[in-house]
């Protein structure tokens, strides 16, 4: 009898202790998801704040956890939190009416998913505007105890999460009719209406006059103007230590950065040397080292920097792509080492490349060239750091431009592009998986700041059905002015840069004008998956699709017509 007390004592111990250790797994967090007024910028304005902050807490797991994320609506408008870049279930990817239902004011909604991967993610919101205004936040997967992809000297160091955003004054439902009506206050803002006055003292009447008869609007790379650059919600950050830590010469510090700006693309760059890129998109990459690089919206990029050899605090800075504005942490202690800002863009060089690469309809003439992966940057022309100050001759052709840009690009600045990318593991798909081949142009009017997919905004076309298990492979052409980030809700997808077994694996795809790009990725998760550009206002535009893997049914939108 005393021995079968003893069995069942433990039996029971070992019971609790499983009970216990499964417990362990699930990690919790409270959002609480408010109204606030904030003065970034000179004025007091409305925003958005979870827990009390913007941006949102850094949500932090090991991958093995079991997320549960409870958001506290105490908004007076319904909300959604999408993870970026997290492989979970449809219904937890938090896409209002095609997801889940909006989150009511004063409701909450838990949001629970396996954590089956690593590395730096975001989240943000998916309803309205509201990303513009507070609510993005960092999103970091660490490697369990024992992972065999731990890379010593990397994934050891000291590790800061920065969340990149931009403040406008203005409410983001106004900036989004200025859009629409083709206003000029941002261009005006930023010193970039190319005016005839502006255009005549270049040397460039003869582009100007081009660029109307054509009836394009001046040439800029981004659509917004922006009172504020925020790098974690601040302007300027002094970091001399971490995790209690004093900051040295010689010491790595590891920067998981996130650009959770709504409309930004941002320069990075570090006053005290090289940085090392080591993962992009919450993936593994071979150490790269660049000079300089630029990270689309919504994309994540792991880098490291070293602190130089006297101890000194040195600026990383990062910088609007129209540069405009900028924002910065100084790494390390003692006197603090600047970067040089990045000097004005040459907009009527610009201008001119595009008048003889546009249309009269409107499209782009590629001239023959093929262009893809960010290795030639078609606005290079107009970077003065690369071209410097020498004038483009008349005589010039088209593909005389063409190799002279090639050339400048490839000069003392090592700018990172895709094509350098490559992974750590083999990355090939099934080879007995049926192939699905899509091709998408995309397309856009940026007179009418209408966004589209050949031609077809969202609500104009049906979800495009995918078999599970089928692998989709698609190609696409930017047939529009503008570089558009085409981000894929779910997955994971291979980039196709010649690195053959090894290419990177990737969530958002930055692809600028007349640049040509495939990627491929295994649909072995049924549900509906977003995939769209990630700048806010054209997405709102509706420059999205739907892929509806498999035959899903949704339990929290039973009725399929209404979602």
């Amino acid at each position: 009898m005393k021995a079968k007390n003893n069995s069942l004592l433990l039996t029971a111990v070992l019971l609790l202790t499983a009970s216990s250790a499964f417990a362990q797994k699930a990690v919790r967090y409270d959002l609480y998801v408010k109204d606030t007024l904030v003065n970034y910028a000179g004025k007091e304005k409305r925003a958005i704040a979870v827990n009390g902050q913007i941006p949102m807490p850094t949500l932090t797991f090991t991958e093995g956890d079991t997320a549960e994320i409870v958001v506290h609506n105490q908004l007076k408008e319904g909300t959604s939190l999408h993870w970026h870049g997290v492989f979970l279930p449809n219904k937890e990817d938090g896409v209002p009416y095609l997801t889940q239902p909006q989150i009511s004011p004063g409701t909450t909604r838990k949001y629970r998913f396996p954590v089956i991967q690593n590395g730096t993610h975001w989240y943000h919101s998916h309803s309205g505007l509201q990303e513009q205004i507070g609510m993005y936040g960092n999103l970091v997967f660490l490697k369990k105890a024992g992972d065999k992809t731990f890379r010593e000297g990397i994934d050891d160091l000291p590790t800061v999460p920065i969340v990149l955003s931009e403040w406008t004054n203005l409410n983001p439902n106004n900036v989004h009719r200025m859009l629409h009506n083709a206003n000029d206050w941002s261009a005006i803002k930023k010193g970039a209406t190319q005016s005839y006055a502006e255009a005549i003292r270049a040397g460039h009447f003869k582009t100007k006059i081009n660029n109307e008869w054509k009836r394009m609007l001046a040439m800029d790379v981004s659509d917004v103007y922006y009172d504020k650059i925020l790098m974690n919600g601040n302007t300027s950050t002094d970091l001399k230590n971490i995790d209690g830590k004093t900051l040295k010469a010689g010491d790595k510090v590891r920067l998981r950065i996130s650009n959770g700006g709504a409309s930004s693309y941002f320069w990075l760059r570090y006053a005290g040397g090289k940085i090392t890129v080591v993962a992009n998109d919450g993936n593994d990459v071979t150490p790269v080292e660049v000079d300089r690089l630029i990270i689309a919206v919504s994309e994540t990029y792991d880098v490291v920097v070293t602190i130089p050899e006297d101890g000194n605090a040195y600026e990383f800075m990062a910088t609007t792509e129209d540069r405009t504005n900028s924002s910065s942490y100084f790494i390390g202690n003692g006197v603090k080492k600047l970067i040089a800002p990045l000097p004005k863009l040459k907009y009527f060089e610009g201008m001119k490349m595009m008048n003889d690469m546009m249309k009269m309809n409107g499209d782009l003439d590629d001239m023959g060239m093929k262009m893809s992966l960010n290795k030639m940057d078609m606005n290079v022309v107009m970077y003065p750091e690369i071209t410097g100050e020498i004038e483009q001759k008349e005589g010039h052709n088209k593909h005389n431009m063409e190799d002279e840009n090639r050339s400048n690009a490839l000069g003392k600045i090592k700018t990172l592009n895709y094509a350098m990318l490559s992974s750590p593991h083999n990355t090939e798909l099934p080879k007995d998986a049926p192939v699905k081949k899509i091709t998408f142009t995309l397309t856009g009017n940026m007179n009418r700041y209408v966004w589209s997919m050949d031609n077809k905004v969202l609500s104009e076309v049906d979800k495009i059905p995918v078999k599970k298990g089928e692998v989709l492979r698609i190609t696409i052409y930017n047939n529009s002015m503008m570089r558009h980030p085409m981000h894929l809700h779910g997955f994971d997808f291979r980039v196709i840069n010649g690195k053959g077994e090894k290419s990177p694996l990737k969530n958002v795809l930055d692809i600028m004008p007349m640049e040509t790009d495939t990627i491929e990725f295994l649909a072995n998760e049924e549900g509906d998956w977003f995939f769209h550009c990630h700048i806010l206002y054209h997405m709102m535009a509706g420059m999205d699709r739907v892929f509806a893997v498999g035959d899903y049914k949704n339990p929290l939108l039973p009725d399929k017509e209404k979602a």
